[in-house]
């Protein structure tokens, strides 16, 4: 029998059969296998084996959800300044808060082939991608890597509603599962210390 007070103390949402469902210091759900009377805890909480869902909110809780973006007007060479300073790979385009296109350095390099440097005196509406897909907070981080593979791009603007809640790139996704699996890891580690 599982002692419920102590599943509790450390975050435990659910018990069925043998699985618990928890969450981890990001917040994401785990499933843990408990072993007869024994559940394995670890500094964290309880040991997680396999997680439950992992949405893009968990993602801009950690990253945060700042945005930057340039007005459809502004020239090139302008959200070029800013891709380089922020060392970021796209930019909104966005005017009176609503999204008119992104920007990205896969479009920059496609328009500098095509028309050369002149293109950089232009307004990014000229040069940006209209067709902006989008994501919610809601969604699963496995449902936007599949949009983002299958749609072969590499940023995805987090709406809610009508406002622009955030901006999710590929690398954000890597980090993060990168993330859970180290610490998916450690918690098999020190389950199989404590077994």
């Amino acid at each position: 029998m599982i002692h419920e007070e102590r599943l509790k103390a450390v975050g435990v949402r659910w018990v069925r059969a043998r699985l618990c469902a928890v969450r981890n210091q990001t917040g994401a759900k785990l499933l843990i296998e408990t072993r007869g009377n024994v559940i394995a805890l670890a500094s964290a909480g309880v040991i997680g084996f396999r997680e439950t869902t992992m949405t893009v909110r968990a993602i801009l809780d950690t990253k945060g959800h700042q945005i930057l973006s340039v007005e459809p007007s502004a020239k090139l060479s302008a959200a070029v300044k800013i891709l380089g300073e922020r060392r970021i790979g796209a930019v909104l385009v966005m005017s009176s808060g609503r999204i008119e296109g992104i920007l990205s350095e896969r479009d920059i390099v496609r328009v500098l082939s095509e028309r050369g440097a002149s293109v950089l005196d232009e307004p990014v509406s000229g040069v940006m991608t209209r067709k902006v897909v989008n994501c919610r907070q809601s969604d699963t981080v496995s449902a936007i890597m599949e949009m983002m593979t299958l749609g072969k791009f590499r940023h995805l603007p987090v709406v809610e509603g009508d406002r622009v809640v955030g901006l999710i790139s590929i690398g954000d996704v890597v980090k993060w599962r990168v993330q859970e699996y180290e610490t998916e890891q450690e918690a098999l580690r020190t389950y199989i210390k404590t077994a």
